[in-house]
């Protein structure tokens, strides 16, 4: 089959690289898929096997990106993306694999909802509300009406099969790339140095003022304790001694920056059971996980702890720090969880999902 991926443009987040690597996936199955977006936004910043089909202000497709137009809008490049799929031959795809809710509209207004299908990462409405002005009020309104949409749709855990507005009894998870997230070598023999690692920016839903705050708690007791906060701003943790902002560029540097850890903290506080990279693949690293309730973290992988009070982190650290036995169990099982989150079976499901919608919609 043939495979259309809209997108607004490639950014770093986890969903962008689940989209490169099923678009992998179903090319080694067989399948041909291509990216489609407006020519004035970045390369991909996962690398993909799949074509990239740049579109220009009109449309057409052209050669490579064009790198003199001015830093791309919003808006206009949702206009970009429906001129784009209007004018695809009708015999040049079969399926348009829709992802960011907004990415939905062009697709309806190009007259194609019958032959997409809506892979759900999030339900992302509720994080527009964080963000101030008038045009996220805007876009929280038409993320929240692509729910709505007559889709087959598949979402990325259980706890969307219905949510909100969300409807659906099929369920993908994402992948891990085990060349990059597996077990470090060497377990922790000391409390000399604790390296606690989270990934978060200051956002009140990241729950990354508490996990600061559980470490100024474990730093009283600990002399030698040391936060590792991945992509945050520098600027919020100015004077705050112990805490390093690092910048792990690409997977490969992503999966040693876990492996330095001696826990894995998060307390986000937001679409709780939603699967989450961060823990996924802290766990895959063999790194004892103290978290909210975020997929795949479980009371047997990790320590499950109630959202909004570092109080909570601080013990959970304690009981893992003082148990070696109970830290060494949960992180086995963690390890043997992860495996059921290998690309290859992703990739497989996704494709046993997009025969049925083929066969439902006779294409």
């Amino acid at each position: 089959m043939k495979i259309i991926i809209p997108v607004l443009g490639f950014g770093k987040s986890g969903g962008n690289r689940v989209l490169s690597k099923l678009a992998d996936e179903l090319i080694k199955l067989g399948h041909e898929v291509s990216f489609l977006s407006p020519s004035n936004c970045d390369e991909p910043y996962f690398p993909t096997l799949a074509n990239i089909l740049w579109i220009d202000k009109k449309g057409n497709i052209v050669n490579s990106r064009t790198l003199t137009e001015k830093s791309p809008g919003f808006f206009s490049n949702l206009l970009r993306l429906t001129k784009g799929l209007k004018k695809l031959p009708a015999d040049g795809f079969d399926i348009v694999l829709a992802n960011h809710s907004i990415t939905t509209i062009p697709v309806k207004l190009a007259g194609l909802l019958k032959k997409t299908v809506y892979y759900v990462q999030a339900y992302e409405p509720e994080y527009y509300n964080y963000l101030p002005g008038f045009r996220n009020k805007i876009l929280k309104l038409i993320s929240r009406y692509s729910y709505t949409l007559p889709i087959f749709t598949i979402v990325n855990a259980e706890v969307y099969t219905s949510y909100k507005n969300i409807r659906s009894n099929r369920v993908l998870y994402p992948g891990i790339d085990f060349n990059y997230f597996y077990p470090k070598k060497t377990e922790k023999t000391s409390t000399e140095k604790i390296v606690i690692g989270t990934v978060g920016r200051m956002e009140k839903y990241k729950g990354t003022h508490h996990v600061l705050e559980a470490f100024n708690s474990i730093k009283k007791q600990f002399k030698h304790v040391e936060l590792l906060v991945a992509f945050g701003s520098p600027t919020d943790f100015i004077g705050i001694n112990g805490v390093t902002c690092v910048f792990p560029d690409g997977d490969e540097a992503l999966g040693n920056y876990y492996r330095s850890l001696d826990y894995y903290f998060c307390a986000g506080n937001i679409q709780l059971r939603a699967f989450h990279y961060p823990v996924a693949e802290a766990l895959s690293c063999a790194v004892p996980v103290i978290t909210t309730n975020y997929f795949p973290a479980s009371e047997k992988n990790s320590w499950i702890v109630d959202p909004g009070n570092a109080g909570f982190l601080v013990e959970a650290f304690h009981n893992s720090l003082h148990n070696n036995e109970e830290t060494r169990k949960k992180i086995d099982c963690g390890i043997l969880d992860m495996q059921d989150f290998d690309w290859k079976q992703v990739g497989e499901k996704m494709d046993r999902f997009l025969l049925e919608f083929v066969k439902l919609n006779q294409i």
